[in-house]
Order: structure tokens, then C-alpha cells, then sequence
């Protein structure tokens, strides 16, 4: 059952998997790649968040509220996603034990992550914030340096300037 909910994408990099506009319907399980989460204000692009392997996660605006996303979704390189339409998770939600389990846990631990970098914002400098990526080495190694600027809340001169200490 869980299986057949499912459905295979591969999205070619820089395609989009969701654009801007279009109202979210999926989930999305990130199988093999990355993707790149961001907007637009004042005609500057900014990225909210690159996810990669391994991770589960929608648009949560436009997927609860039916809305048109203002995010776009962009392979960074070639990937592979699972996807579940809105109606096959709640069918899934309302049947599985297990699968209700699973989903709580992801959504609590996607808040946590949220609470974690709205208190990096918070607290550390912009040096601190890209020292931490070290960490996290596929988003030096698969993101690129004015994508990473903008998450990091910084330009990409500045990112430059960091990155030339390291």
C-alpha cells in the first residue's frame, strides 16, 4: 500500500519541480540529488533551503492551504524524488498506525530544525553561520556560492571573503 502511494520523478538539474505559482499537491521524498528551495522579493532571489538525500518535505503554505506557492523547487543536480499526491497521504494518514508515527516524527523534526537556524540567525555572525557548513559538506560541495550567500543571510562578496580564510 505504501509502496503503490508513491510515485517516481527524476527531475533533470535546474528543472523545476514545483514553480512558482502553482499550487503544491506533494509531498516529496528526495530519493538520489538535491533541490534548492527559493523566492523572489524586491527582485532579489534568496534561498530558503536546499534539501538533499534522504529528506521528506513539501511546500507547507500552498500544500495546507491550497494556495499558489511563492517558492520554486530546482533540481541542483540530477535527482530523483518519490512523491505522494495530497489525497493518497491522507488516505495513508488515516489508515497506518505506522505511517501516522513516521509523519508526526518528520514534522517534528523539521520544526527543530527551523527552531536550530532561526537561532543561528539569532546568535552567530555571518562567519559562524559559514563555519558551520563544514559540517555539512554537500552544501559546500553541490551548492553554489551565491545560493549558499543568500540562506546564510549574507552577499555573495562576503561569502567570498569567508570563504578565502578557510
Amino acid at each position: 500500500m505504501l509502496r503503490e502511494a508513491f510515485q517516481k520523478e527524476s527531475v533533470a538539474k535546474d528543472a523545476l519541480l514545483l514553480d512558482f505559482g502553482q499550487v503544491c499537491e506533494h509531498y516529496y521524498f528526495v530519493n538520489k540529488g538535491a533541490l534548492r528551495i527559493f523566492f523572489y522579493d524586491e527582485g532579489e532571489e534568496y534561498t530558503s533551503w536546499i534539501a538533499f538525500e534522504d529528506y521528506f518535505f513539501t511546500e507547507q503554505n500552498s500544500y495546507i492551504n491550497c494556495l499558489p506557492s511563492r517558492y520554486a523547487i530546482t533540481a541542483i543536480e540530477e535527482t530523483e524524488v518519490l512523491k505522494i499526491h495530497k489525497q493518497q497521504m491522507l488516505s495513508l494518514l488515516q489508515d497506518s498506525y505506522e505511517w501516522q508515527q513516521f509523519f508526526i516524527q518528520n514534522e517534528q523534526q523539521t520544526i527543530l530544525r527551523l527552531m536550530e537556524t532561526i537561532e543561528l540567525f539569532q546568535r552567530q555572525s555571518a562567519k559562524e553561520r559559514y563555519e558551520a557548513l563544514f559540517s555539512f559538506p554537500a552544501f559546500i560541495q553541490k551548492v553554489k556560492q551565491k545560493d549558499l550567500a543568500t540562506m546564510l543571510g549574507m552577499t555573495k562578496y562576503s561569502i567570498s571573503r569567508l570563504k578565502s580564510y578557510k
